[in-house]
């Protein structure tokens, strides 16, 4: 009997050893990872340690290696854990243990090593998120960093933020590798006019390809686009594509700030001026014009040789021809031109239109590709718009001085005759009584030089049907006056419109012919 109780009394005592073993099961905590990831209502998922302290990097540190020494490490405590277990949103591999230069060791996250800031006091606070621009919550998912070093360039010379030679460290964008975004100061707004249709050239400067997602809380997310250059997409910064260097090879390398010259493709970063808008007027260089104006494609424009200052003579089907050009809000090169030479004229058929120095502009219908000049000479009245003529040629009735209208042989009747004017449109005469580079009207001391003053212009751009070996000057008393053909060309003082011809009838037809193209050469 005492058997069969001892045994009933064993039994007992396993079964309620199990039980307890059972319910120290069921009362276990989960275990605790060393590495979290929490959800931070303004930050949305950051790193923590495992009491849920938040974490941080810092943006002067190179990869896997710590700027913070000494002092810093009082407010940044180093985070550090020999044994990193992660929540399941990491990777263990993004981890790994330095040891720092004052040979502690430290846990880094993906290069980026990890720190406490010490006036987080409860989990969950982040007072430490863009501390001095350069201290920046530890998430998993940033796109970009915003890095602050030395700018050293492709020539190994140290350089200021304004990129001039010199010392001091410059904040700027990096992707989550270290690598340097930079802009190009030759682009504009949302528009890369550096690379190559073919991509030839982008192994020097390769376009930024990111999808944004997280980024620190310096930047701001609506600054950043995406603009599509050639079927790729290039990511922006305040309108300005951005691109990397190709030969940064280290995280936060610097190196195309100086590349070709200093300030040519300034870094990325808070500091950057929003980029300017395209421009809507521009000056191209023409192998055979030099410099012309074209629109923001590219596209030619043109002066309409027959039109008087800031009015269109090109009406109706002319139009067919000879498109208006017109643009509501200018915007010029940010060099070569000024906006106050151009405004907007309403047209006699009640269109608007822009003029530049008082010519209104036109395309060429049949200006079809960028650079195409087909229209320069179309008539003798068409000429390609160029910001530096000196002279014009018109075709234009001429009306003397008597208010009698005269032909090209100067008596009365109707039709067109062509001339030279000043750019300003005022007509260039000759004097029948001048000889061959030799003025024989104008007294030694200019008495009668407000009748017929003499044309002191500098010869720089002419029109196309222009010969410039038919031009050149003369000393008159000091003074230099332009000839034509050997003759002194001459202002009428009683023209005062542009295009004025008065002078062919004063004092009589044909004593002051204008200047052209069928002018005899003075003997």
């Amino acid at each position: 009997m005492k058997k069969v109780l001892l045994f009933l009394l064993v039994v007992s005592l396993i079964s309620l050893q199990s039980c307890k073993d059972d319910d120290d099961d069921n009362n276990q905590q989960p275990t605790v990872n060393t590495v979290q990831l929490s959800n931070d209502a303004s930050l949305g998922i950051v790193l923590t340690d495992a009491n849920g302290k938040s974490l941080y990097f810092f943006s002067k540190d190179t990869k896997n290696t710590s700027e913070c020494v000494d002092g810093c490490l009082s407010i940044w405590p180093i985070f550090y854990e020999e044994n990193i277990t992660v929540d399941s949103g990491l990777s263990i591999s993004d981890f790994e243990t330095i040891t720092r230069a004052d040979g502690s060791k430290q846990t880094t996250y993906m290069g980026w090593p990890l720190y406490y800031f010490a006036s987080d006091v409860q989990a969950g606070d982040t007072n430490g998120d863009n501390v001095n621009n350069v201290w920046f919550i530890a998430k998993p998912d940033y796109t970009l960093m915003y890095a602050v070093s030395q700018l050293v360039g492709h020539d190994d010379k140290n350089y200021t933020n304004d990129y001039v030679e010199g010392e001091g460290a410059t904040p700027y964008l990096v992707d989550i590798n270290g690598n340097t975004l930079y802009t190009f100061s030759h682009d504009t707004n949302s528009t890369n006019n550096f690379t190559n249709a073919d991509f030839s050239n982008n192994a020097v400067w390769p376009i930024v390809e990111i999808d944004l997602d997280q980024i620190p809380s310096i930047l701001n997310n609506d600054d950043f686009g995406i603009i599509d250059v050639f079927g790729r997409n290039q990511m922006t910064y305040k309108g300005w594509p951005l691109y990397y260097f190709g030969q940064d090879s280290s995280r936060g390398d610097n190196k195309g700030i100086s590349f070709p010259a200093p300030g040519v493709w300034p870094i990325a970063n808070v500091d950057t001026a929003e980029a300017p808008a395209s421009p809507t007027v521009k000056l191209v260089d023409n192998a055979t014009f030099g410099e012309i104006l074209t629109d923001a494609e590219g596209i030619s424009l043109y002066f309409f040789s027959d039109d008087a200052k800031d009015t269109s003579e090109c009406l109706d089907g002319c139009l067919n021809i000879w498109p208006i050009f017109y643009i509501e809000n200018l915007v010029l090169d940010s060099e070569g031109l000024d906006i106050t030479d151009f405004a907007t004229i309403t047209r006699t058929d009640g269109a608007m239109q822009t003029t530049y120095k008082g010519w209104p502009l036109y395309y060429y219908v049949s200006d079809v590709n960028t650079g195409d000049t087909l229209g320069d000479n179309v008539g003798e009245e068409w000429f390609i718009a160029k910001p530096d003529y000196s002279l014009m040629y018109v075709y234009s009735q001429l009306l003397g001085h008597d208010g009698n209208n005269y032909t090209s042989d100067y008596t009365v009747g109707e039709g067109e005759t062509a001339y030279i004017v000043d750019i300003n449109g005022m007509t260039l005469y000759t004097f029948s009584n001048d000889t061959l580079n030799t003025n024989n009207f104008t007294n030694a001391d200019f008495s009668n030089n407000a009748v017929w003053p003499i044309a002191e212009i500098t010869l720089d751009q002419i029109p196309s049907n222009l010969d410039m070996s038919n031009f050149g000057s003369i000393d008159v008393f000091g003074r230099t006056q332009l000839t034509y053909k050997g003759w002194p060309l001459y202002y009428f003082g009683q023209d005062s419109s542009r295009g004025d011809n008065k002078g062919i009838s004063f004092p009589a037809p044909g004593v002051w012919p204008v200047a052209n193209t069928d002018l005899a050469q003075a003997i």
